[in-house]
């Protein structure tokens, strides 16, 4: 079976996880949380980074850092098709109330043309679907009154006006799950250049600790990131151009093989950005949801794992009560499938995909 997704972890990049576990510094203190912290700071030019111990935990503290930055904030835009980790994260925090937008048909994330009247009450949050950046610095200047805030835990080092994505919020949250593109098993990390707000959300990450040993000022979580985690993230960042270049020969094999098929759409990317190509999809046109999950089928029959395109945000029974139109995030959840998309995908797996894919479109006269 070829997975949908599998980590890349050379030997090189394990030898410092290796290293904490010898030096029994196992928990959340240990030398590798700071070099991992600056490379990543490095590497991605972030003022202030706080590392976590995954990527869900990491967003729920955009919901708490937009709450005590800009505590009248009440009404949040939110894409209407992504996963539901971002919805989620926010229902953790009290006081926000969603207004949904539908998705764009070609980049399948939130449409900002259909974005509604904002003020000084509103926040956006932006979520980069399957990698693909949304253009936040354009997001920004065409609604200077909403703050912005990016969940890019799908999006690594992809870029938008030459920044990587996460960097032009006021804060963002990203994800080392082990089908991310860099990986720390679980994980997660906060971005933002806002000084104040990094102080109050590294006090919240670790149960609100004060100056003061064992003396808390505030509600807090135990969101701490491990000195193993940070150890396989540090050499996952060493690598990381090399696993980038992997993940593009992967991303340009799929539309070289694909690009000649009528009914195929690839996802559109944004002027002004690059995307992060963690998961490569394509969008069947015409297809109805019967016809996907037929393809489904036939490529596991063939050997090959595939995932849906996340569903609409009512279609989750706890969000069923959510409104707003849902046009194009359900045609997507019923033409769209993403493929295997891991580093080490060769070219001859993704001819036999391409191959099955061209088989089952040809058998239905497609």
């Amino acid at each position: 079976m070829i997975p949908v997704y599998q980590p890349y972890l050379p030997q090189q990049c394990l030898r410092y996880a290796h290293d904490a576990l010898d030096s029994t510094w196992i928990s959340s203190q240990g030398i590798y949380l700071d070099k991992a912290k600056e490379l990543f700071k490095e590497k991605t030019k972030a003022r202030y980074v706080i590392l976590v111990n995954n990527g869900t935990s990491a967003t729920h503290m955009l919901a708490i850092g937009l709450k005590h930055k800009y505590p009248d904030i009440d009404k949040l835009i939110v894409p209407n098709n992504v996963y539901v980790a971002a919805w989620n994260s926010f229902l953790f925090q009290d006081g926000y109330r969603f207004e949904t937008v539908d998705a764009h048909p070609g980049t399948w994330n939130m449409d900002p043309a259909k974005i509604g009247s904002t003020d000084s009450k509103t926040a956006i949050l932006a979520v980069h679907n399957l990698g693909n950046v949304m253009n936040i610095p354009a997001l920004k200047k065409s609604l200077p009154n909403a703050i912005v805030v990016e969940d890019a835990c799908e999006a690594m080092f992809g870029t938008h006006e030459g920044s990587v994505a996460g960097t032009a919020s006021l804060v963002s949250s990203v994800s080392f799950f082990g089908n991310k593109t860099i990986t720390s098993g679980e994980g997660g990390a906060v971005m933002t250049d806002d000084e104040e707000l990094f102080n109050y959300l590294n006090s919240v990450r670790g149960q609100g600790l004060s100056h003061a040993r064992y003396l808390h000022d505030k509600l807090g979580y135990n969101y701490r990131m491990t000195n193993i985690q940070a150890a396989l993230l540090y050499g996952q960042l060493e690598i990381a151009d090399e696993i980038l270049e992997r993940k593009e020969a992967v991303f340009n094999q799929y539309k070289q093989e694909l690009k000649d098929i009528a009914c195929i759409r690839f996802q559109e990317t944004e002027k002004g950005c690059t995307h992060g190509r963690w998961m490569f999809a394509v969008r069947f046109d015409g297809f109805t949801l019967q016809e996907k999950k037929d393809l489904e089928l036939f490529l596991f029959e063939h050997a090959i794992e595939t995932r849906p395109m996340f569903y609409p945000i009512n279609a989750h029974e706890h969000l069923a009560h959510i409104t707003g139109d849902m046009t194009v995030a359900t045609q997507l959840n019923h033409q769209v499938l993403m493929l295997p998309s891991f580093p080490e995908l060769t070219k001859g797996q993704i001819i036999w995909i391409c191959n099955a894919i061209k088989k089952f479109l040809n058998v239905r006269g497609k």
